[in-house]
């Protein structure tokens, strides 16, 4: 699946998103075609993600039982007492405890208790039970002892917090997602990418809405263009600028002599949506189309994990799109044309091939080292190839809904916020309802009006709403004007010509819009003014 799917993927997704997630064979784990039985496997611990004893037998303290309930590996019967040998006692946290050891807390819920091994912590809750020794105080970690936390967390003063989080505030909160090469290090939309409107793509990469670098197809990223040019960012071969008779503008799509051709000599998609090329006059044509997808071998490569096995599904074609050729179209049976045509793949159905079999202790350790305690689940959206469809590949979070949705709209909705305060001042949640302004963030950003809207919430007014935050005077960017036309500075949000040429000559959105950079509209963005 190597091809222009893997390179998809690649940019789509920040592998090895998991802090632990390792190539290394997992020990007396011969990997998910090893077909023993759990018995012959060595033990392992899931402290805080179990869901059965087994996942409790490599566990410390004695801390050998899933109390299941609470997917927590516990030594005693807390509710009866039971469980623990004389001079030791069951603890409210299901900790064998020496008889006289108790863990006082402030009206905090936080241990008053001085420690100096973990030993002395073993009363307190499960998140202070493990001993800083630099502080004395019992924590839920340190930077060398995470055995409290997930498998997909790390240790942050002390406290156990995900590598990479479900929704972000600032750049900082995914300073640890994504691995060598494939770094997620940007908050976009209140999610962990590869890039946002504050941490731009390297040269002549844009970002799109989902914050996914790329060439650009067509002028709006989306396969509208004007000039064969503008579509050389598209996928596979379509590589030409299809302007209908009477139109100034058409849409990017393969280079074909007429409906035949497509598929047999012209790639209309990339791997594997390739493997079957169905012509189509509605979305019922489609119905029943479908592809080979062995989302085992894209795991082993997004994570890096050497023990998946492959996994192969079918993946559904459902969709009919108008593949321009020339002066007029072909419809062809793709994935999607957007986001809600992609399906989100659901693990479980096929955990046996990818991670062994189920209820196998080498399953439950490749479960949790990918997944941790989310939902086995990969949620896709549809990365345009040409003018009108695109391939369903995974969300720059992989395990976590992407930012926007339907090609960068229809993410937000009414919400449950108020009009308390104006689009430029950090407050409460927003309503959709408020402002056509408060409703373009939205529908880009949901959490703006479902949870806060914050200093990202603001930043966003310039992108979607085409008007400044900034204060009075000087030289404020807006997108009060064309590209072609002299003025103000201009944000490079206002359209992917915009943001290519202020990647090259940053004073066109710092200071004015003079006409050295209406004259490299030419020159980058390959039409004239």
């Amino acid at each position: 699946m190597r091809s222009l799917l893997a390179s998809l993927l690649v940019a789509a997704v920040p592998a090895v998103l998991f802090g632990c997630a390792t190539s290394d064979p997992i020990p007396g784990i011969d990997g998910p075609e090893d077909d023993s039985d759990t018995e012959s496997e060595s033990q392992i611990c899931l402290l805080h993600n179990c869901t059965e004893d087994d996942h409790c037998g490599g566990c410390s303290d004695g801390r050998n039982t899933c109390l299941v309930e609470e997917k927590r590996c516990v030594a005693c019967n807390a509710d009866t007492g039971t469980g623990c040998p004389d001079g030791e006692y069951c603890s409210s946290w299901g900790n064998c405890v020496p008889d006289g050891l108790v863990c006082p807390t402030d009206s905090h819920g936080t241990p008053t208790i001085s420690c100096s091994t973990n030993a002395d912590c073993l009363a307190c809750d499960p998140m202070h039970q493990v001993c800083d020794s630099a502080s004395g105080s019992c924590v839920a970690c340190t930077p060398s002892d995470t055995s409290a936390c997930q498998s997909t967390d790390q240790c942050v003063d002390n406290a156990c917090a995900a590598d990479c989080p479900a929704q972000c505030m600032s750049d900082a909160d995914c300073s640890s997602c994504g691995g060598p090469g494939y770094e997620a290090h940007a908050c976009n939309q209140h999610q962990c990418a590869q890039c946002s409107p504050t941490v731009p793509c390297p040269n002549g990469e844009v970002c799109s809405p989902q914050g996914v670098c790329g060439a650009q197809c067509g002028s709006d990223g989306l396969g509208s263009c004007t000039a064969d040019s503008q579509c050389g960012g598209c996928g596979v071969d379509a590589t030409e600028c299809h302007i209908p008779f009477g139109s100034s503008t058409g849409q990017c799509g393969p280079s074909a002599a007429g409906c035949s051709d497509l598929g047999s000599n012209v790639a209309v998609l990339p791997e594997p949506y390739n493997q079957v090329t169905n012509l189509c006059s509605n979305d019922g044509d489609c119905s029943g189309v479908g592809v080979t997808f062995n989302v085992g071998e894209m795991l082993r490569d997004l994570t890096g994990i050497d023990d998946i096995g492959d996994a192969n599904i079918s993946y559904p074609m459902n969709s009919c799109a108008a593949v321009s050729i020339g002066d007029t179209s072909c419809g062809v049976c793709v994935p999607c044309q957007v986001d809600s045509d992609c399906q989100d793949i659901d693990i479980d159905q096929f955990a046996m091939d990818a991670f062994g079999p189920i209820g196998s202790l080498a399953a439950a350790f490749l479960l949790d080292q990918v997944f941790g305690p989310n939902e086995h689940e990969i949620n896709m959206y549809c990365q345009p190839v040409a003018g009108g469809y695109g391939a369903c590949v995974p969300c720059p979070g992989l395990i976590y809904e992407c930012g926007v949705g339907e090609s960068g709209g229809g993410g937000g909705g009414g919400g449950g916020g108020s009009c308390s305060h104006d689009v430029c001042d950090q407050g409460g949640a927003l309503d959709a309802s408020c402002g056509s302004c408060e409703a373009d963030v939205c529908a880009n950003d949901a959490y703006c009006c479902n949870t806060s809207w914050d200093d990202v919430c603001v930043s966003e007014v310039a992108q979607y709403c085409g008007q400044s935050c900034d204060g009075g005077g000087g030289n404020q960017s807006s997108c009060a004007h064309d590209e072609c036309v002299q003025g103000q500075a201009l944000v490079a949000s206002c359209s992917s010509c915009v943001s290519d040429i202020c990647a090259y000559d940053d004073y066109c959105c710092n200071n004015d819009w003079d006409d050295v950079c209406v004259s490299h509209v030419a020159s980058i963005c390959g039409y004239s003014c």
